[in-house]
């Protein structure tokens, strides 16, 4: 879908959930259960118009804007109303940068900023990248068995997944610290995002170092 987008069908204001669990990513979906009202009805307007909500973390701080300056626009592909909750599915679609927060708009309670997307336009291409010396196919399988080690449960719905998403997968939902999750979703190419997403697994969750885990999986 991404390649189908230019940057001016974006739009420059948009209203922005905040998380602090996890990051979105382009080229990724996440699934989230809504349950907050002001969120399930703006997400049900929003889909019924073919428009986008923004994702990004908040700043865990009282002092100055409760928001990071960088995340992820997203658009919505699915709605279920479950009891009281909306089941919704979000694909990433380009990071934005915050160019200044907006006010509260009527009854909504929902904030909303002014964003700017030219610092990742590479994010709407497929332009080919340099990533000698990183075998995607071996890294996958590790990132599966440290899946797997994370999270109970049938994952073979993993290994049907293409390497480049599952990376993805991975950097956006790994339990890391807020600072580490905003450099991934800063991180301006996908092999910066690999080379740190590897530097933290290997610090947070790993025996062997950076490099010695660079090894095995080339």
């Amino acid at each position: 879908m991404a390649s189908d987008l230019r940057l001016e069908d974006l739009p420059k204001t948009i209203h922005l959930l905040m998380v602090n669990r996890f990051i979105l990513l382009p080229e990724t979906t996440l699934p989230l259960v809504l349950t907050d009202e002001r969120y399930m009805e703006l997400a049900e307007s929003l889909a019924a118009a073919g428009g986008y909500l923004g994702f990004i973390l908040s700043r865990g701080s009282n002092e100055g804007r409760q928001f990071q300056d960088v995340g992820c626009l997203a658009q919505i592909h699915e709605l279920e109303r479950d009891g009281d909750g909306l089941n919704v599915l979000f694909e990433g679609v380009i990071r934005f940068r915050v160019l200044r927060e907006l006010p509260v708009a009527g009854r909504e309670d929902v904030p909303r900023a002014e964003v700017d997307y030219q610092e990742f336009a590479a994010d709407l291409g497929d332009r080919p990248e340099d990533l000698e010396g990183w075998n995607l196919e071996r890294i996958k399988a590790a990132l599966v068995q440290i899946g797997k080690k994370q999270t109970p449960g049938d994952l073979s719905y993993l290994e049907a997944m293409p390497p480049r998403q599952i990376i993805r997968l991975m950097a956006q939902t790994m339990p890391f610290a807020l600072s580490e999750k905003q450099a991934l979703l800063e991180a301006p190419t996908f092999r910066a995002l690999l080379e740190l997403l590897f530097a933290l697994l290997a610090v947070n969750f790993l025996t062997t170092t950076p490099d010695g885990l660079q090894s095995q999986v080339n």
